[in-house]
């Protein structure tokens, strides 16, 4: 059965992951999201939610091409998926730092590298990567450096890979968001998934990185 334009969110959760979902949902995507613990979501009409663990490419792999089977070509692929082990600078332990990073970085990667075999023989695609303003300056919360570490590598993660993937029609962006994302506030989870439709939107004349902030 195909399902027409299908959207996948590695990292999906009750925050920012199910408001992008809902965001391509209601342009008319079969949205699948993905989730090391599934349970943590409870699905939608047009959101499916399946379980996935980001840490893990082979996984990932396996999952996102079970989904180009099931569903039909994967138009938008989004990776939220994040990891943090609370602990200022030198304090996590070398493993954890690791593990963080496996996911934060290794995981996007995987999923980007996955993803662009599949679209590019197809010519186009949209791959969009959840930055934060940490990578630009991890000061205003050192008590989450890994993740701060993770962000500024995933951002030069997307530089590198945007320009590459752009040549076979494959649209890489990141969203730097430079701000606490909270309901009621300009960093309200759904006004952040406005600009990832928009981006999607941009296609290939969007630049490597979005930066949204309260202005």
């Amino acid at each position: 059965m195909r399902w027409g334009k299908v959207a996948v969110v590695v990292g999906i959760g009750p925050g920012l992951g199910l408001a992008i979902a809902r965001r391509f949902a209601r342009e008319g995507f079969s949205v699948v999201g993905l989730v090391r613990t599934p349970d943590r979501v409870a699905p939608e009409a047009e959101i499916e939610v399946r379980q996935a663990d980001a840490a893990d490419p082979a996984e990932l792999d396996a999952a996102l091409r079970s989904i180009e089977v099931e569903r039909g070509p994967i138009e938008v692929l989004v990776y939220n998926a994040y990891r943090v082990s609370p602990g200022g600078p030198a304090t996590p332990e070398p493993q954890d730092f690791a593990a963080d990073l496996q996911v934060n970085v290794v995981g996007a990667y995987a999923a980007a590298r996955t993803m662009h075999g599949l679209m590019a023989p197809r010519g186009r695609g949209s791959i969009i990567l959840t930055g934060g303003g940490l990578a630009l300056d991890p000061r205003p919360w050192l008590s989450a450096f890994s993740l701060s570490a993770g962000k500024a590598a995933l951002r030069n993660l997307a530089y590198s890979l945007s320009a590459a993937f752009k040549a076979d029609g494959v649209a890489l962006a990141t969203v730097t968001i430079a701000g606490r994302i909270q309901e009621g506030t300009p960093f309200s989870p759904d006004l952040i998934a406005d600009a990832y439709w928009r981006l999607h939107l941009e296609g290939l004349s969007a630049g490597p990185e979005v930066m949204f902030t309260r202005e």
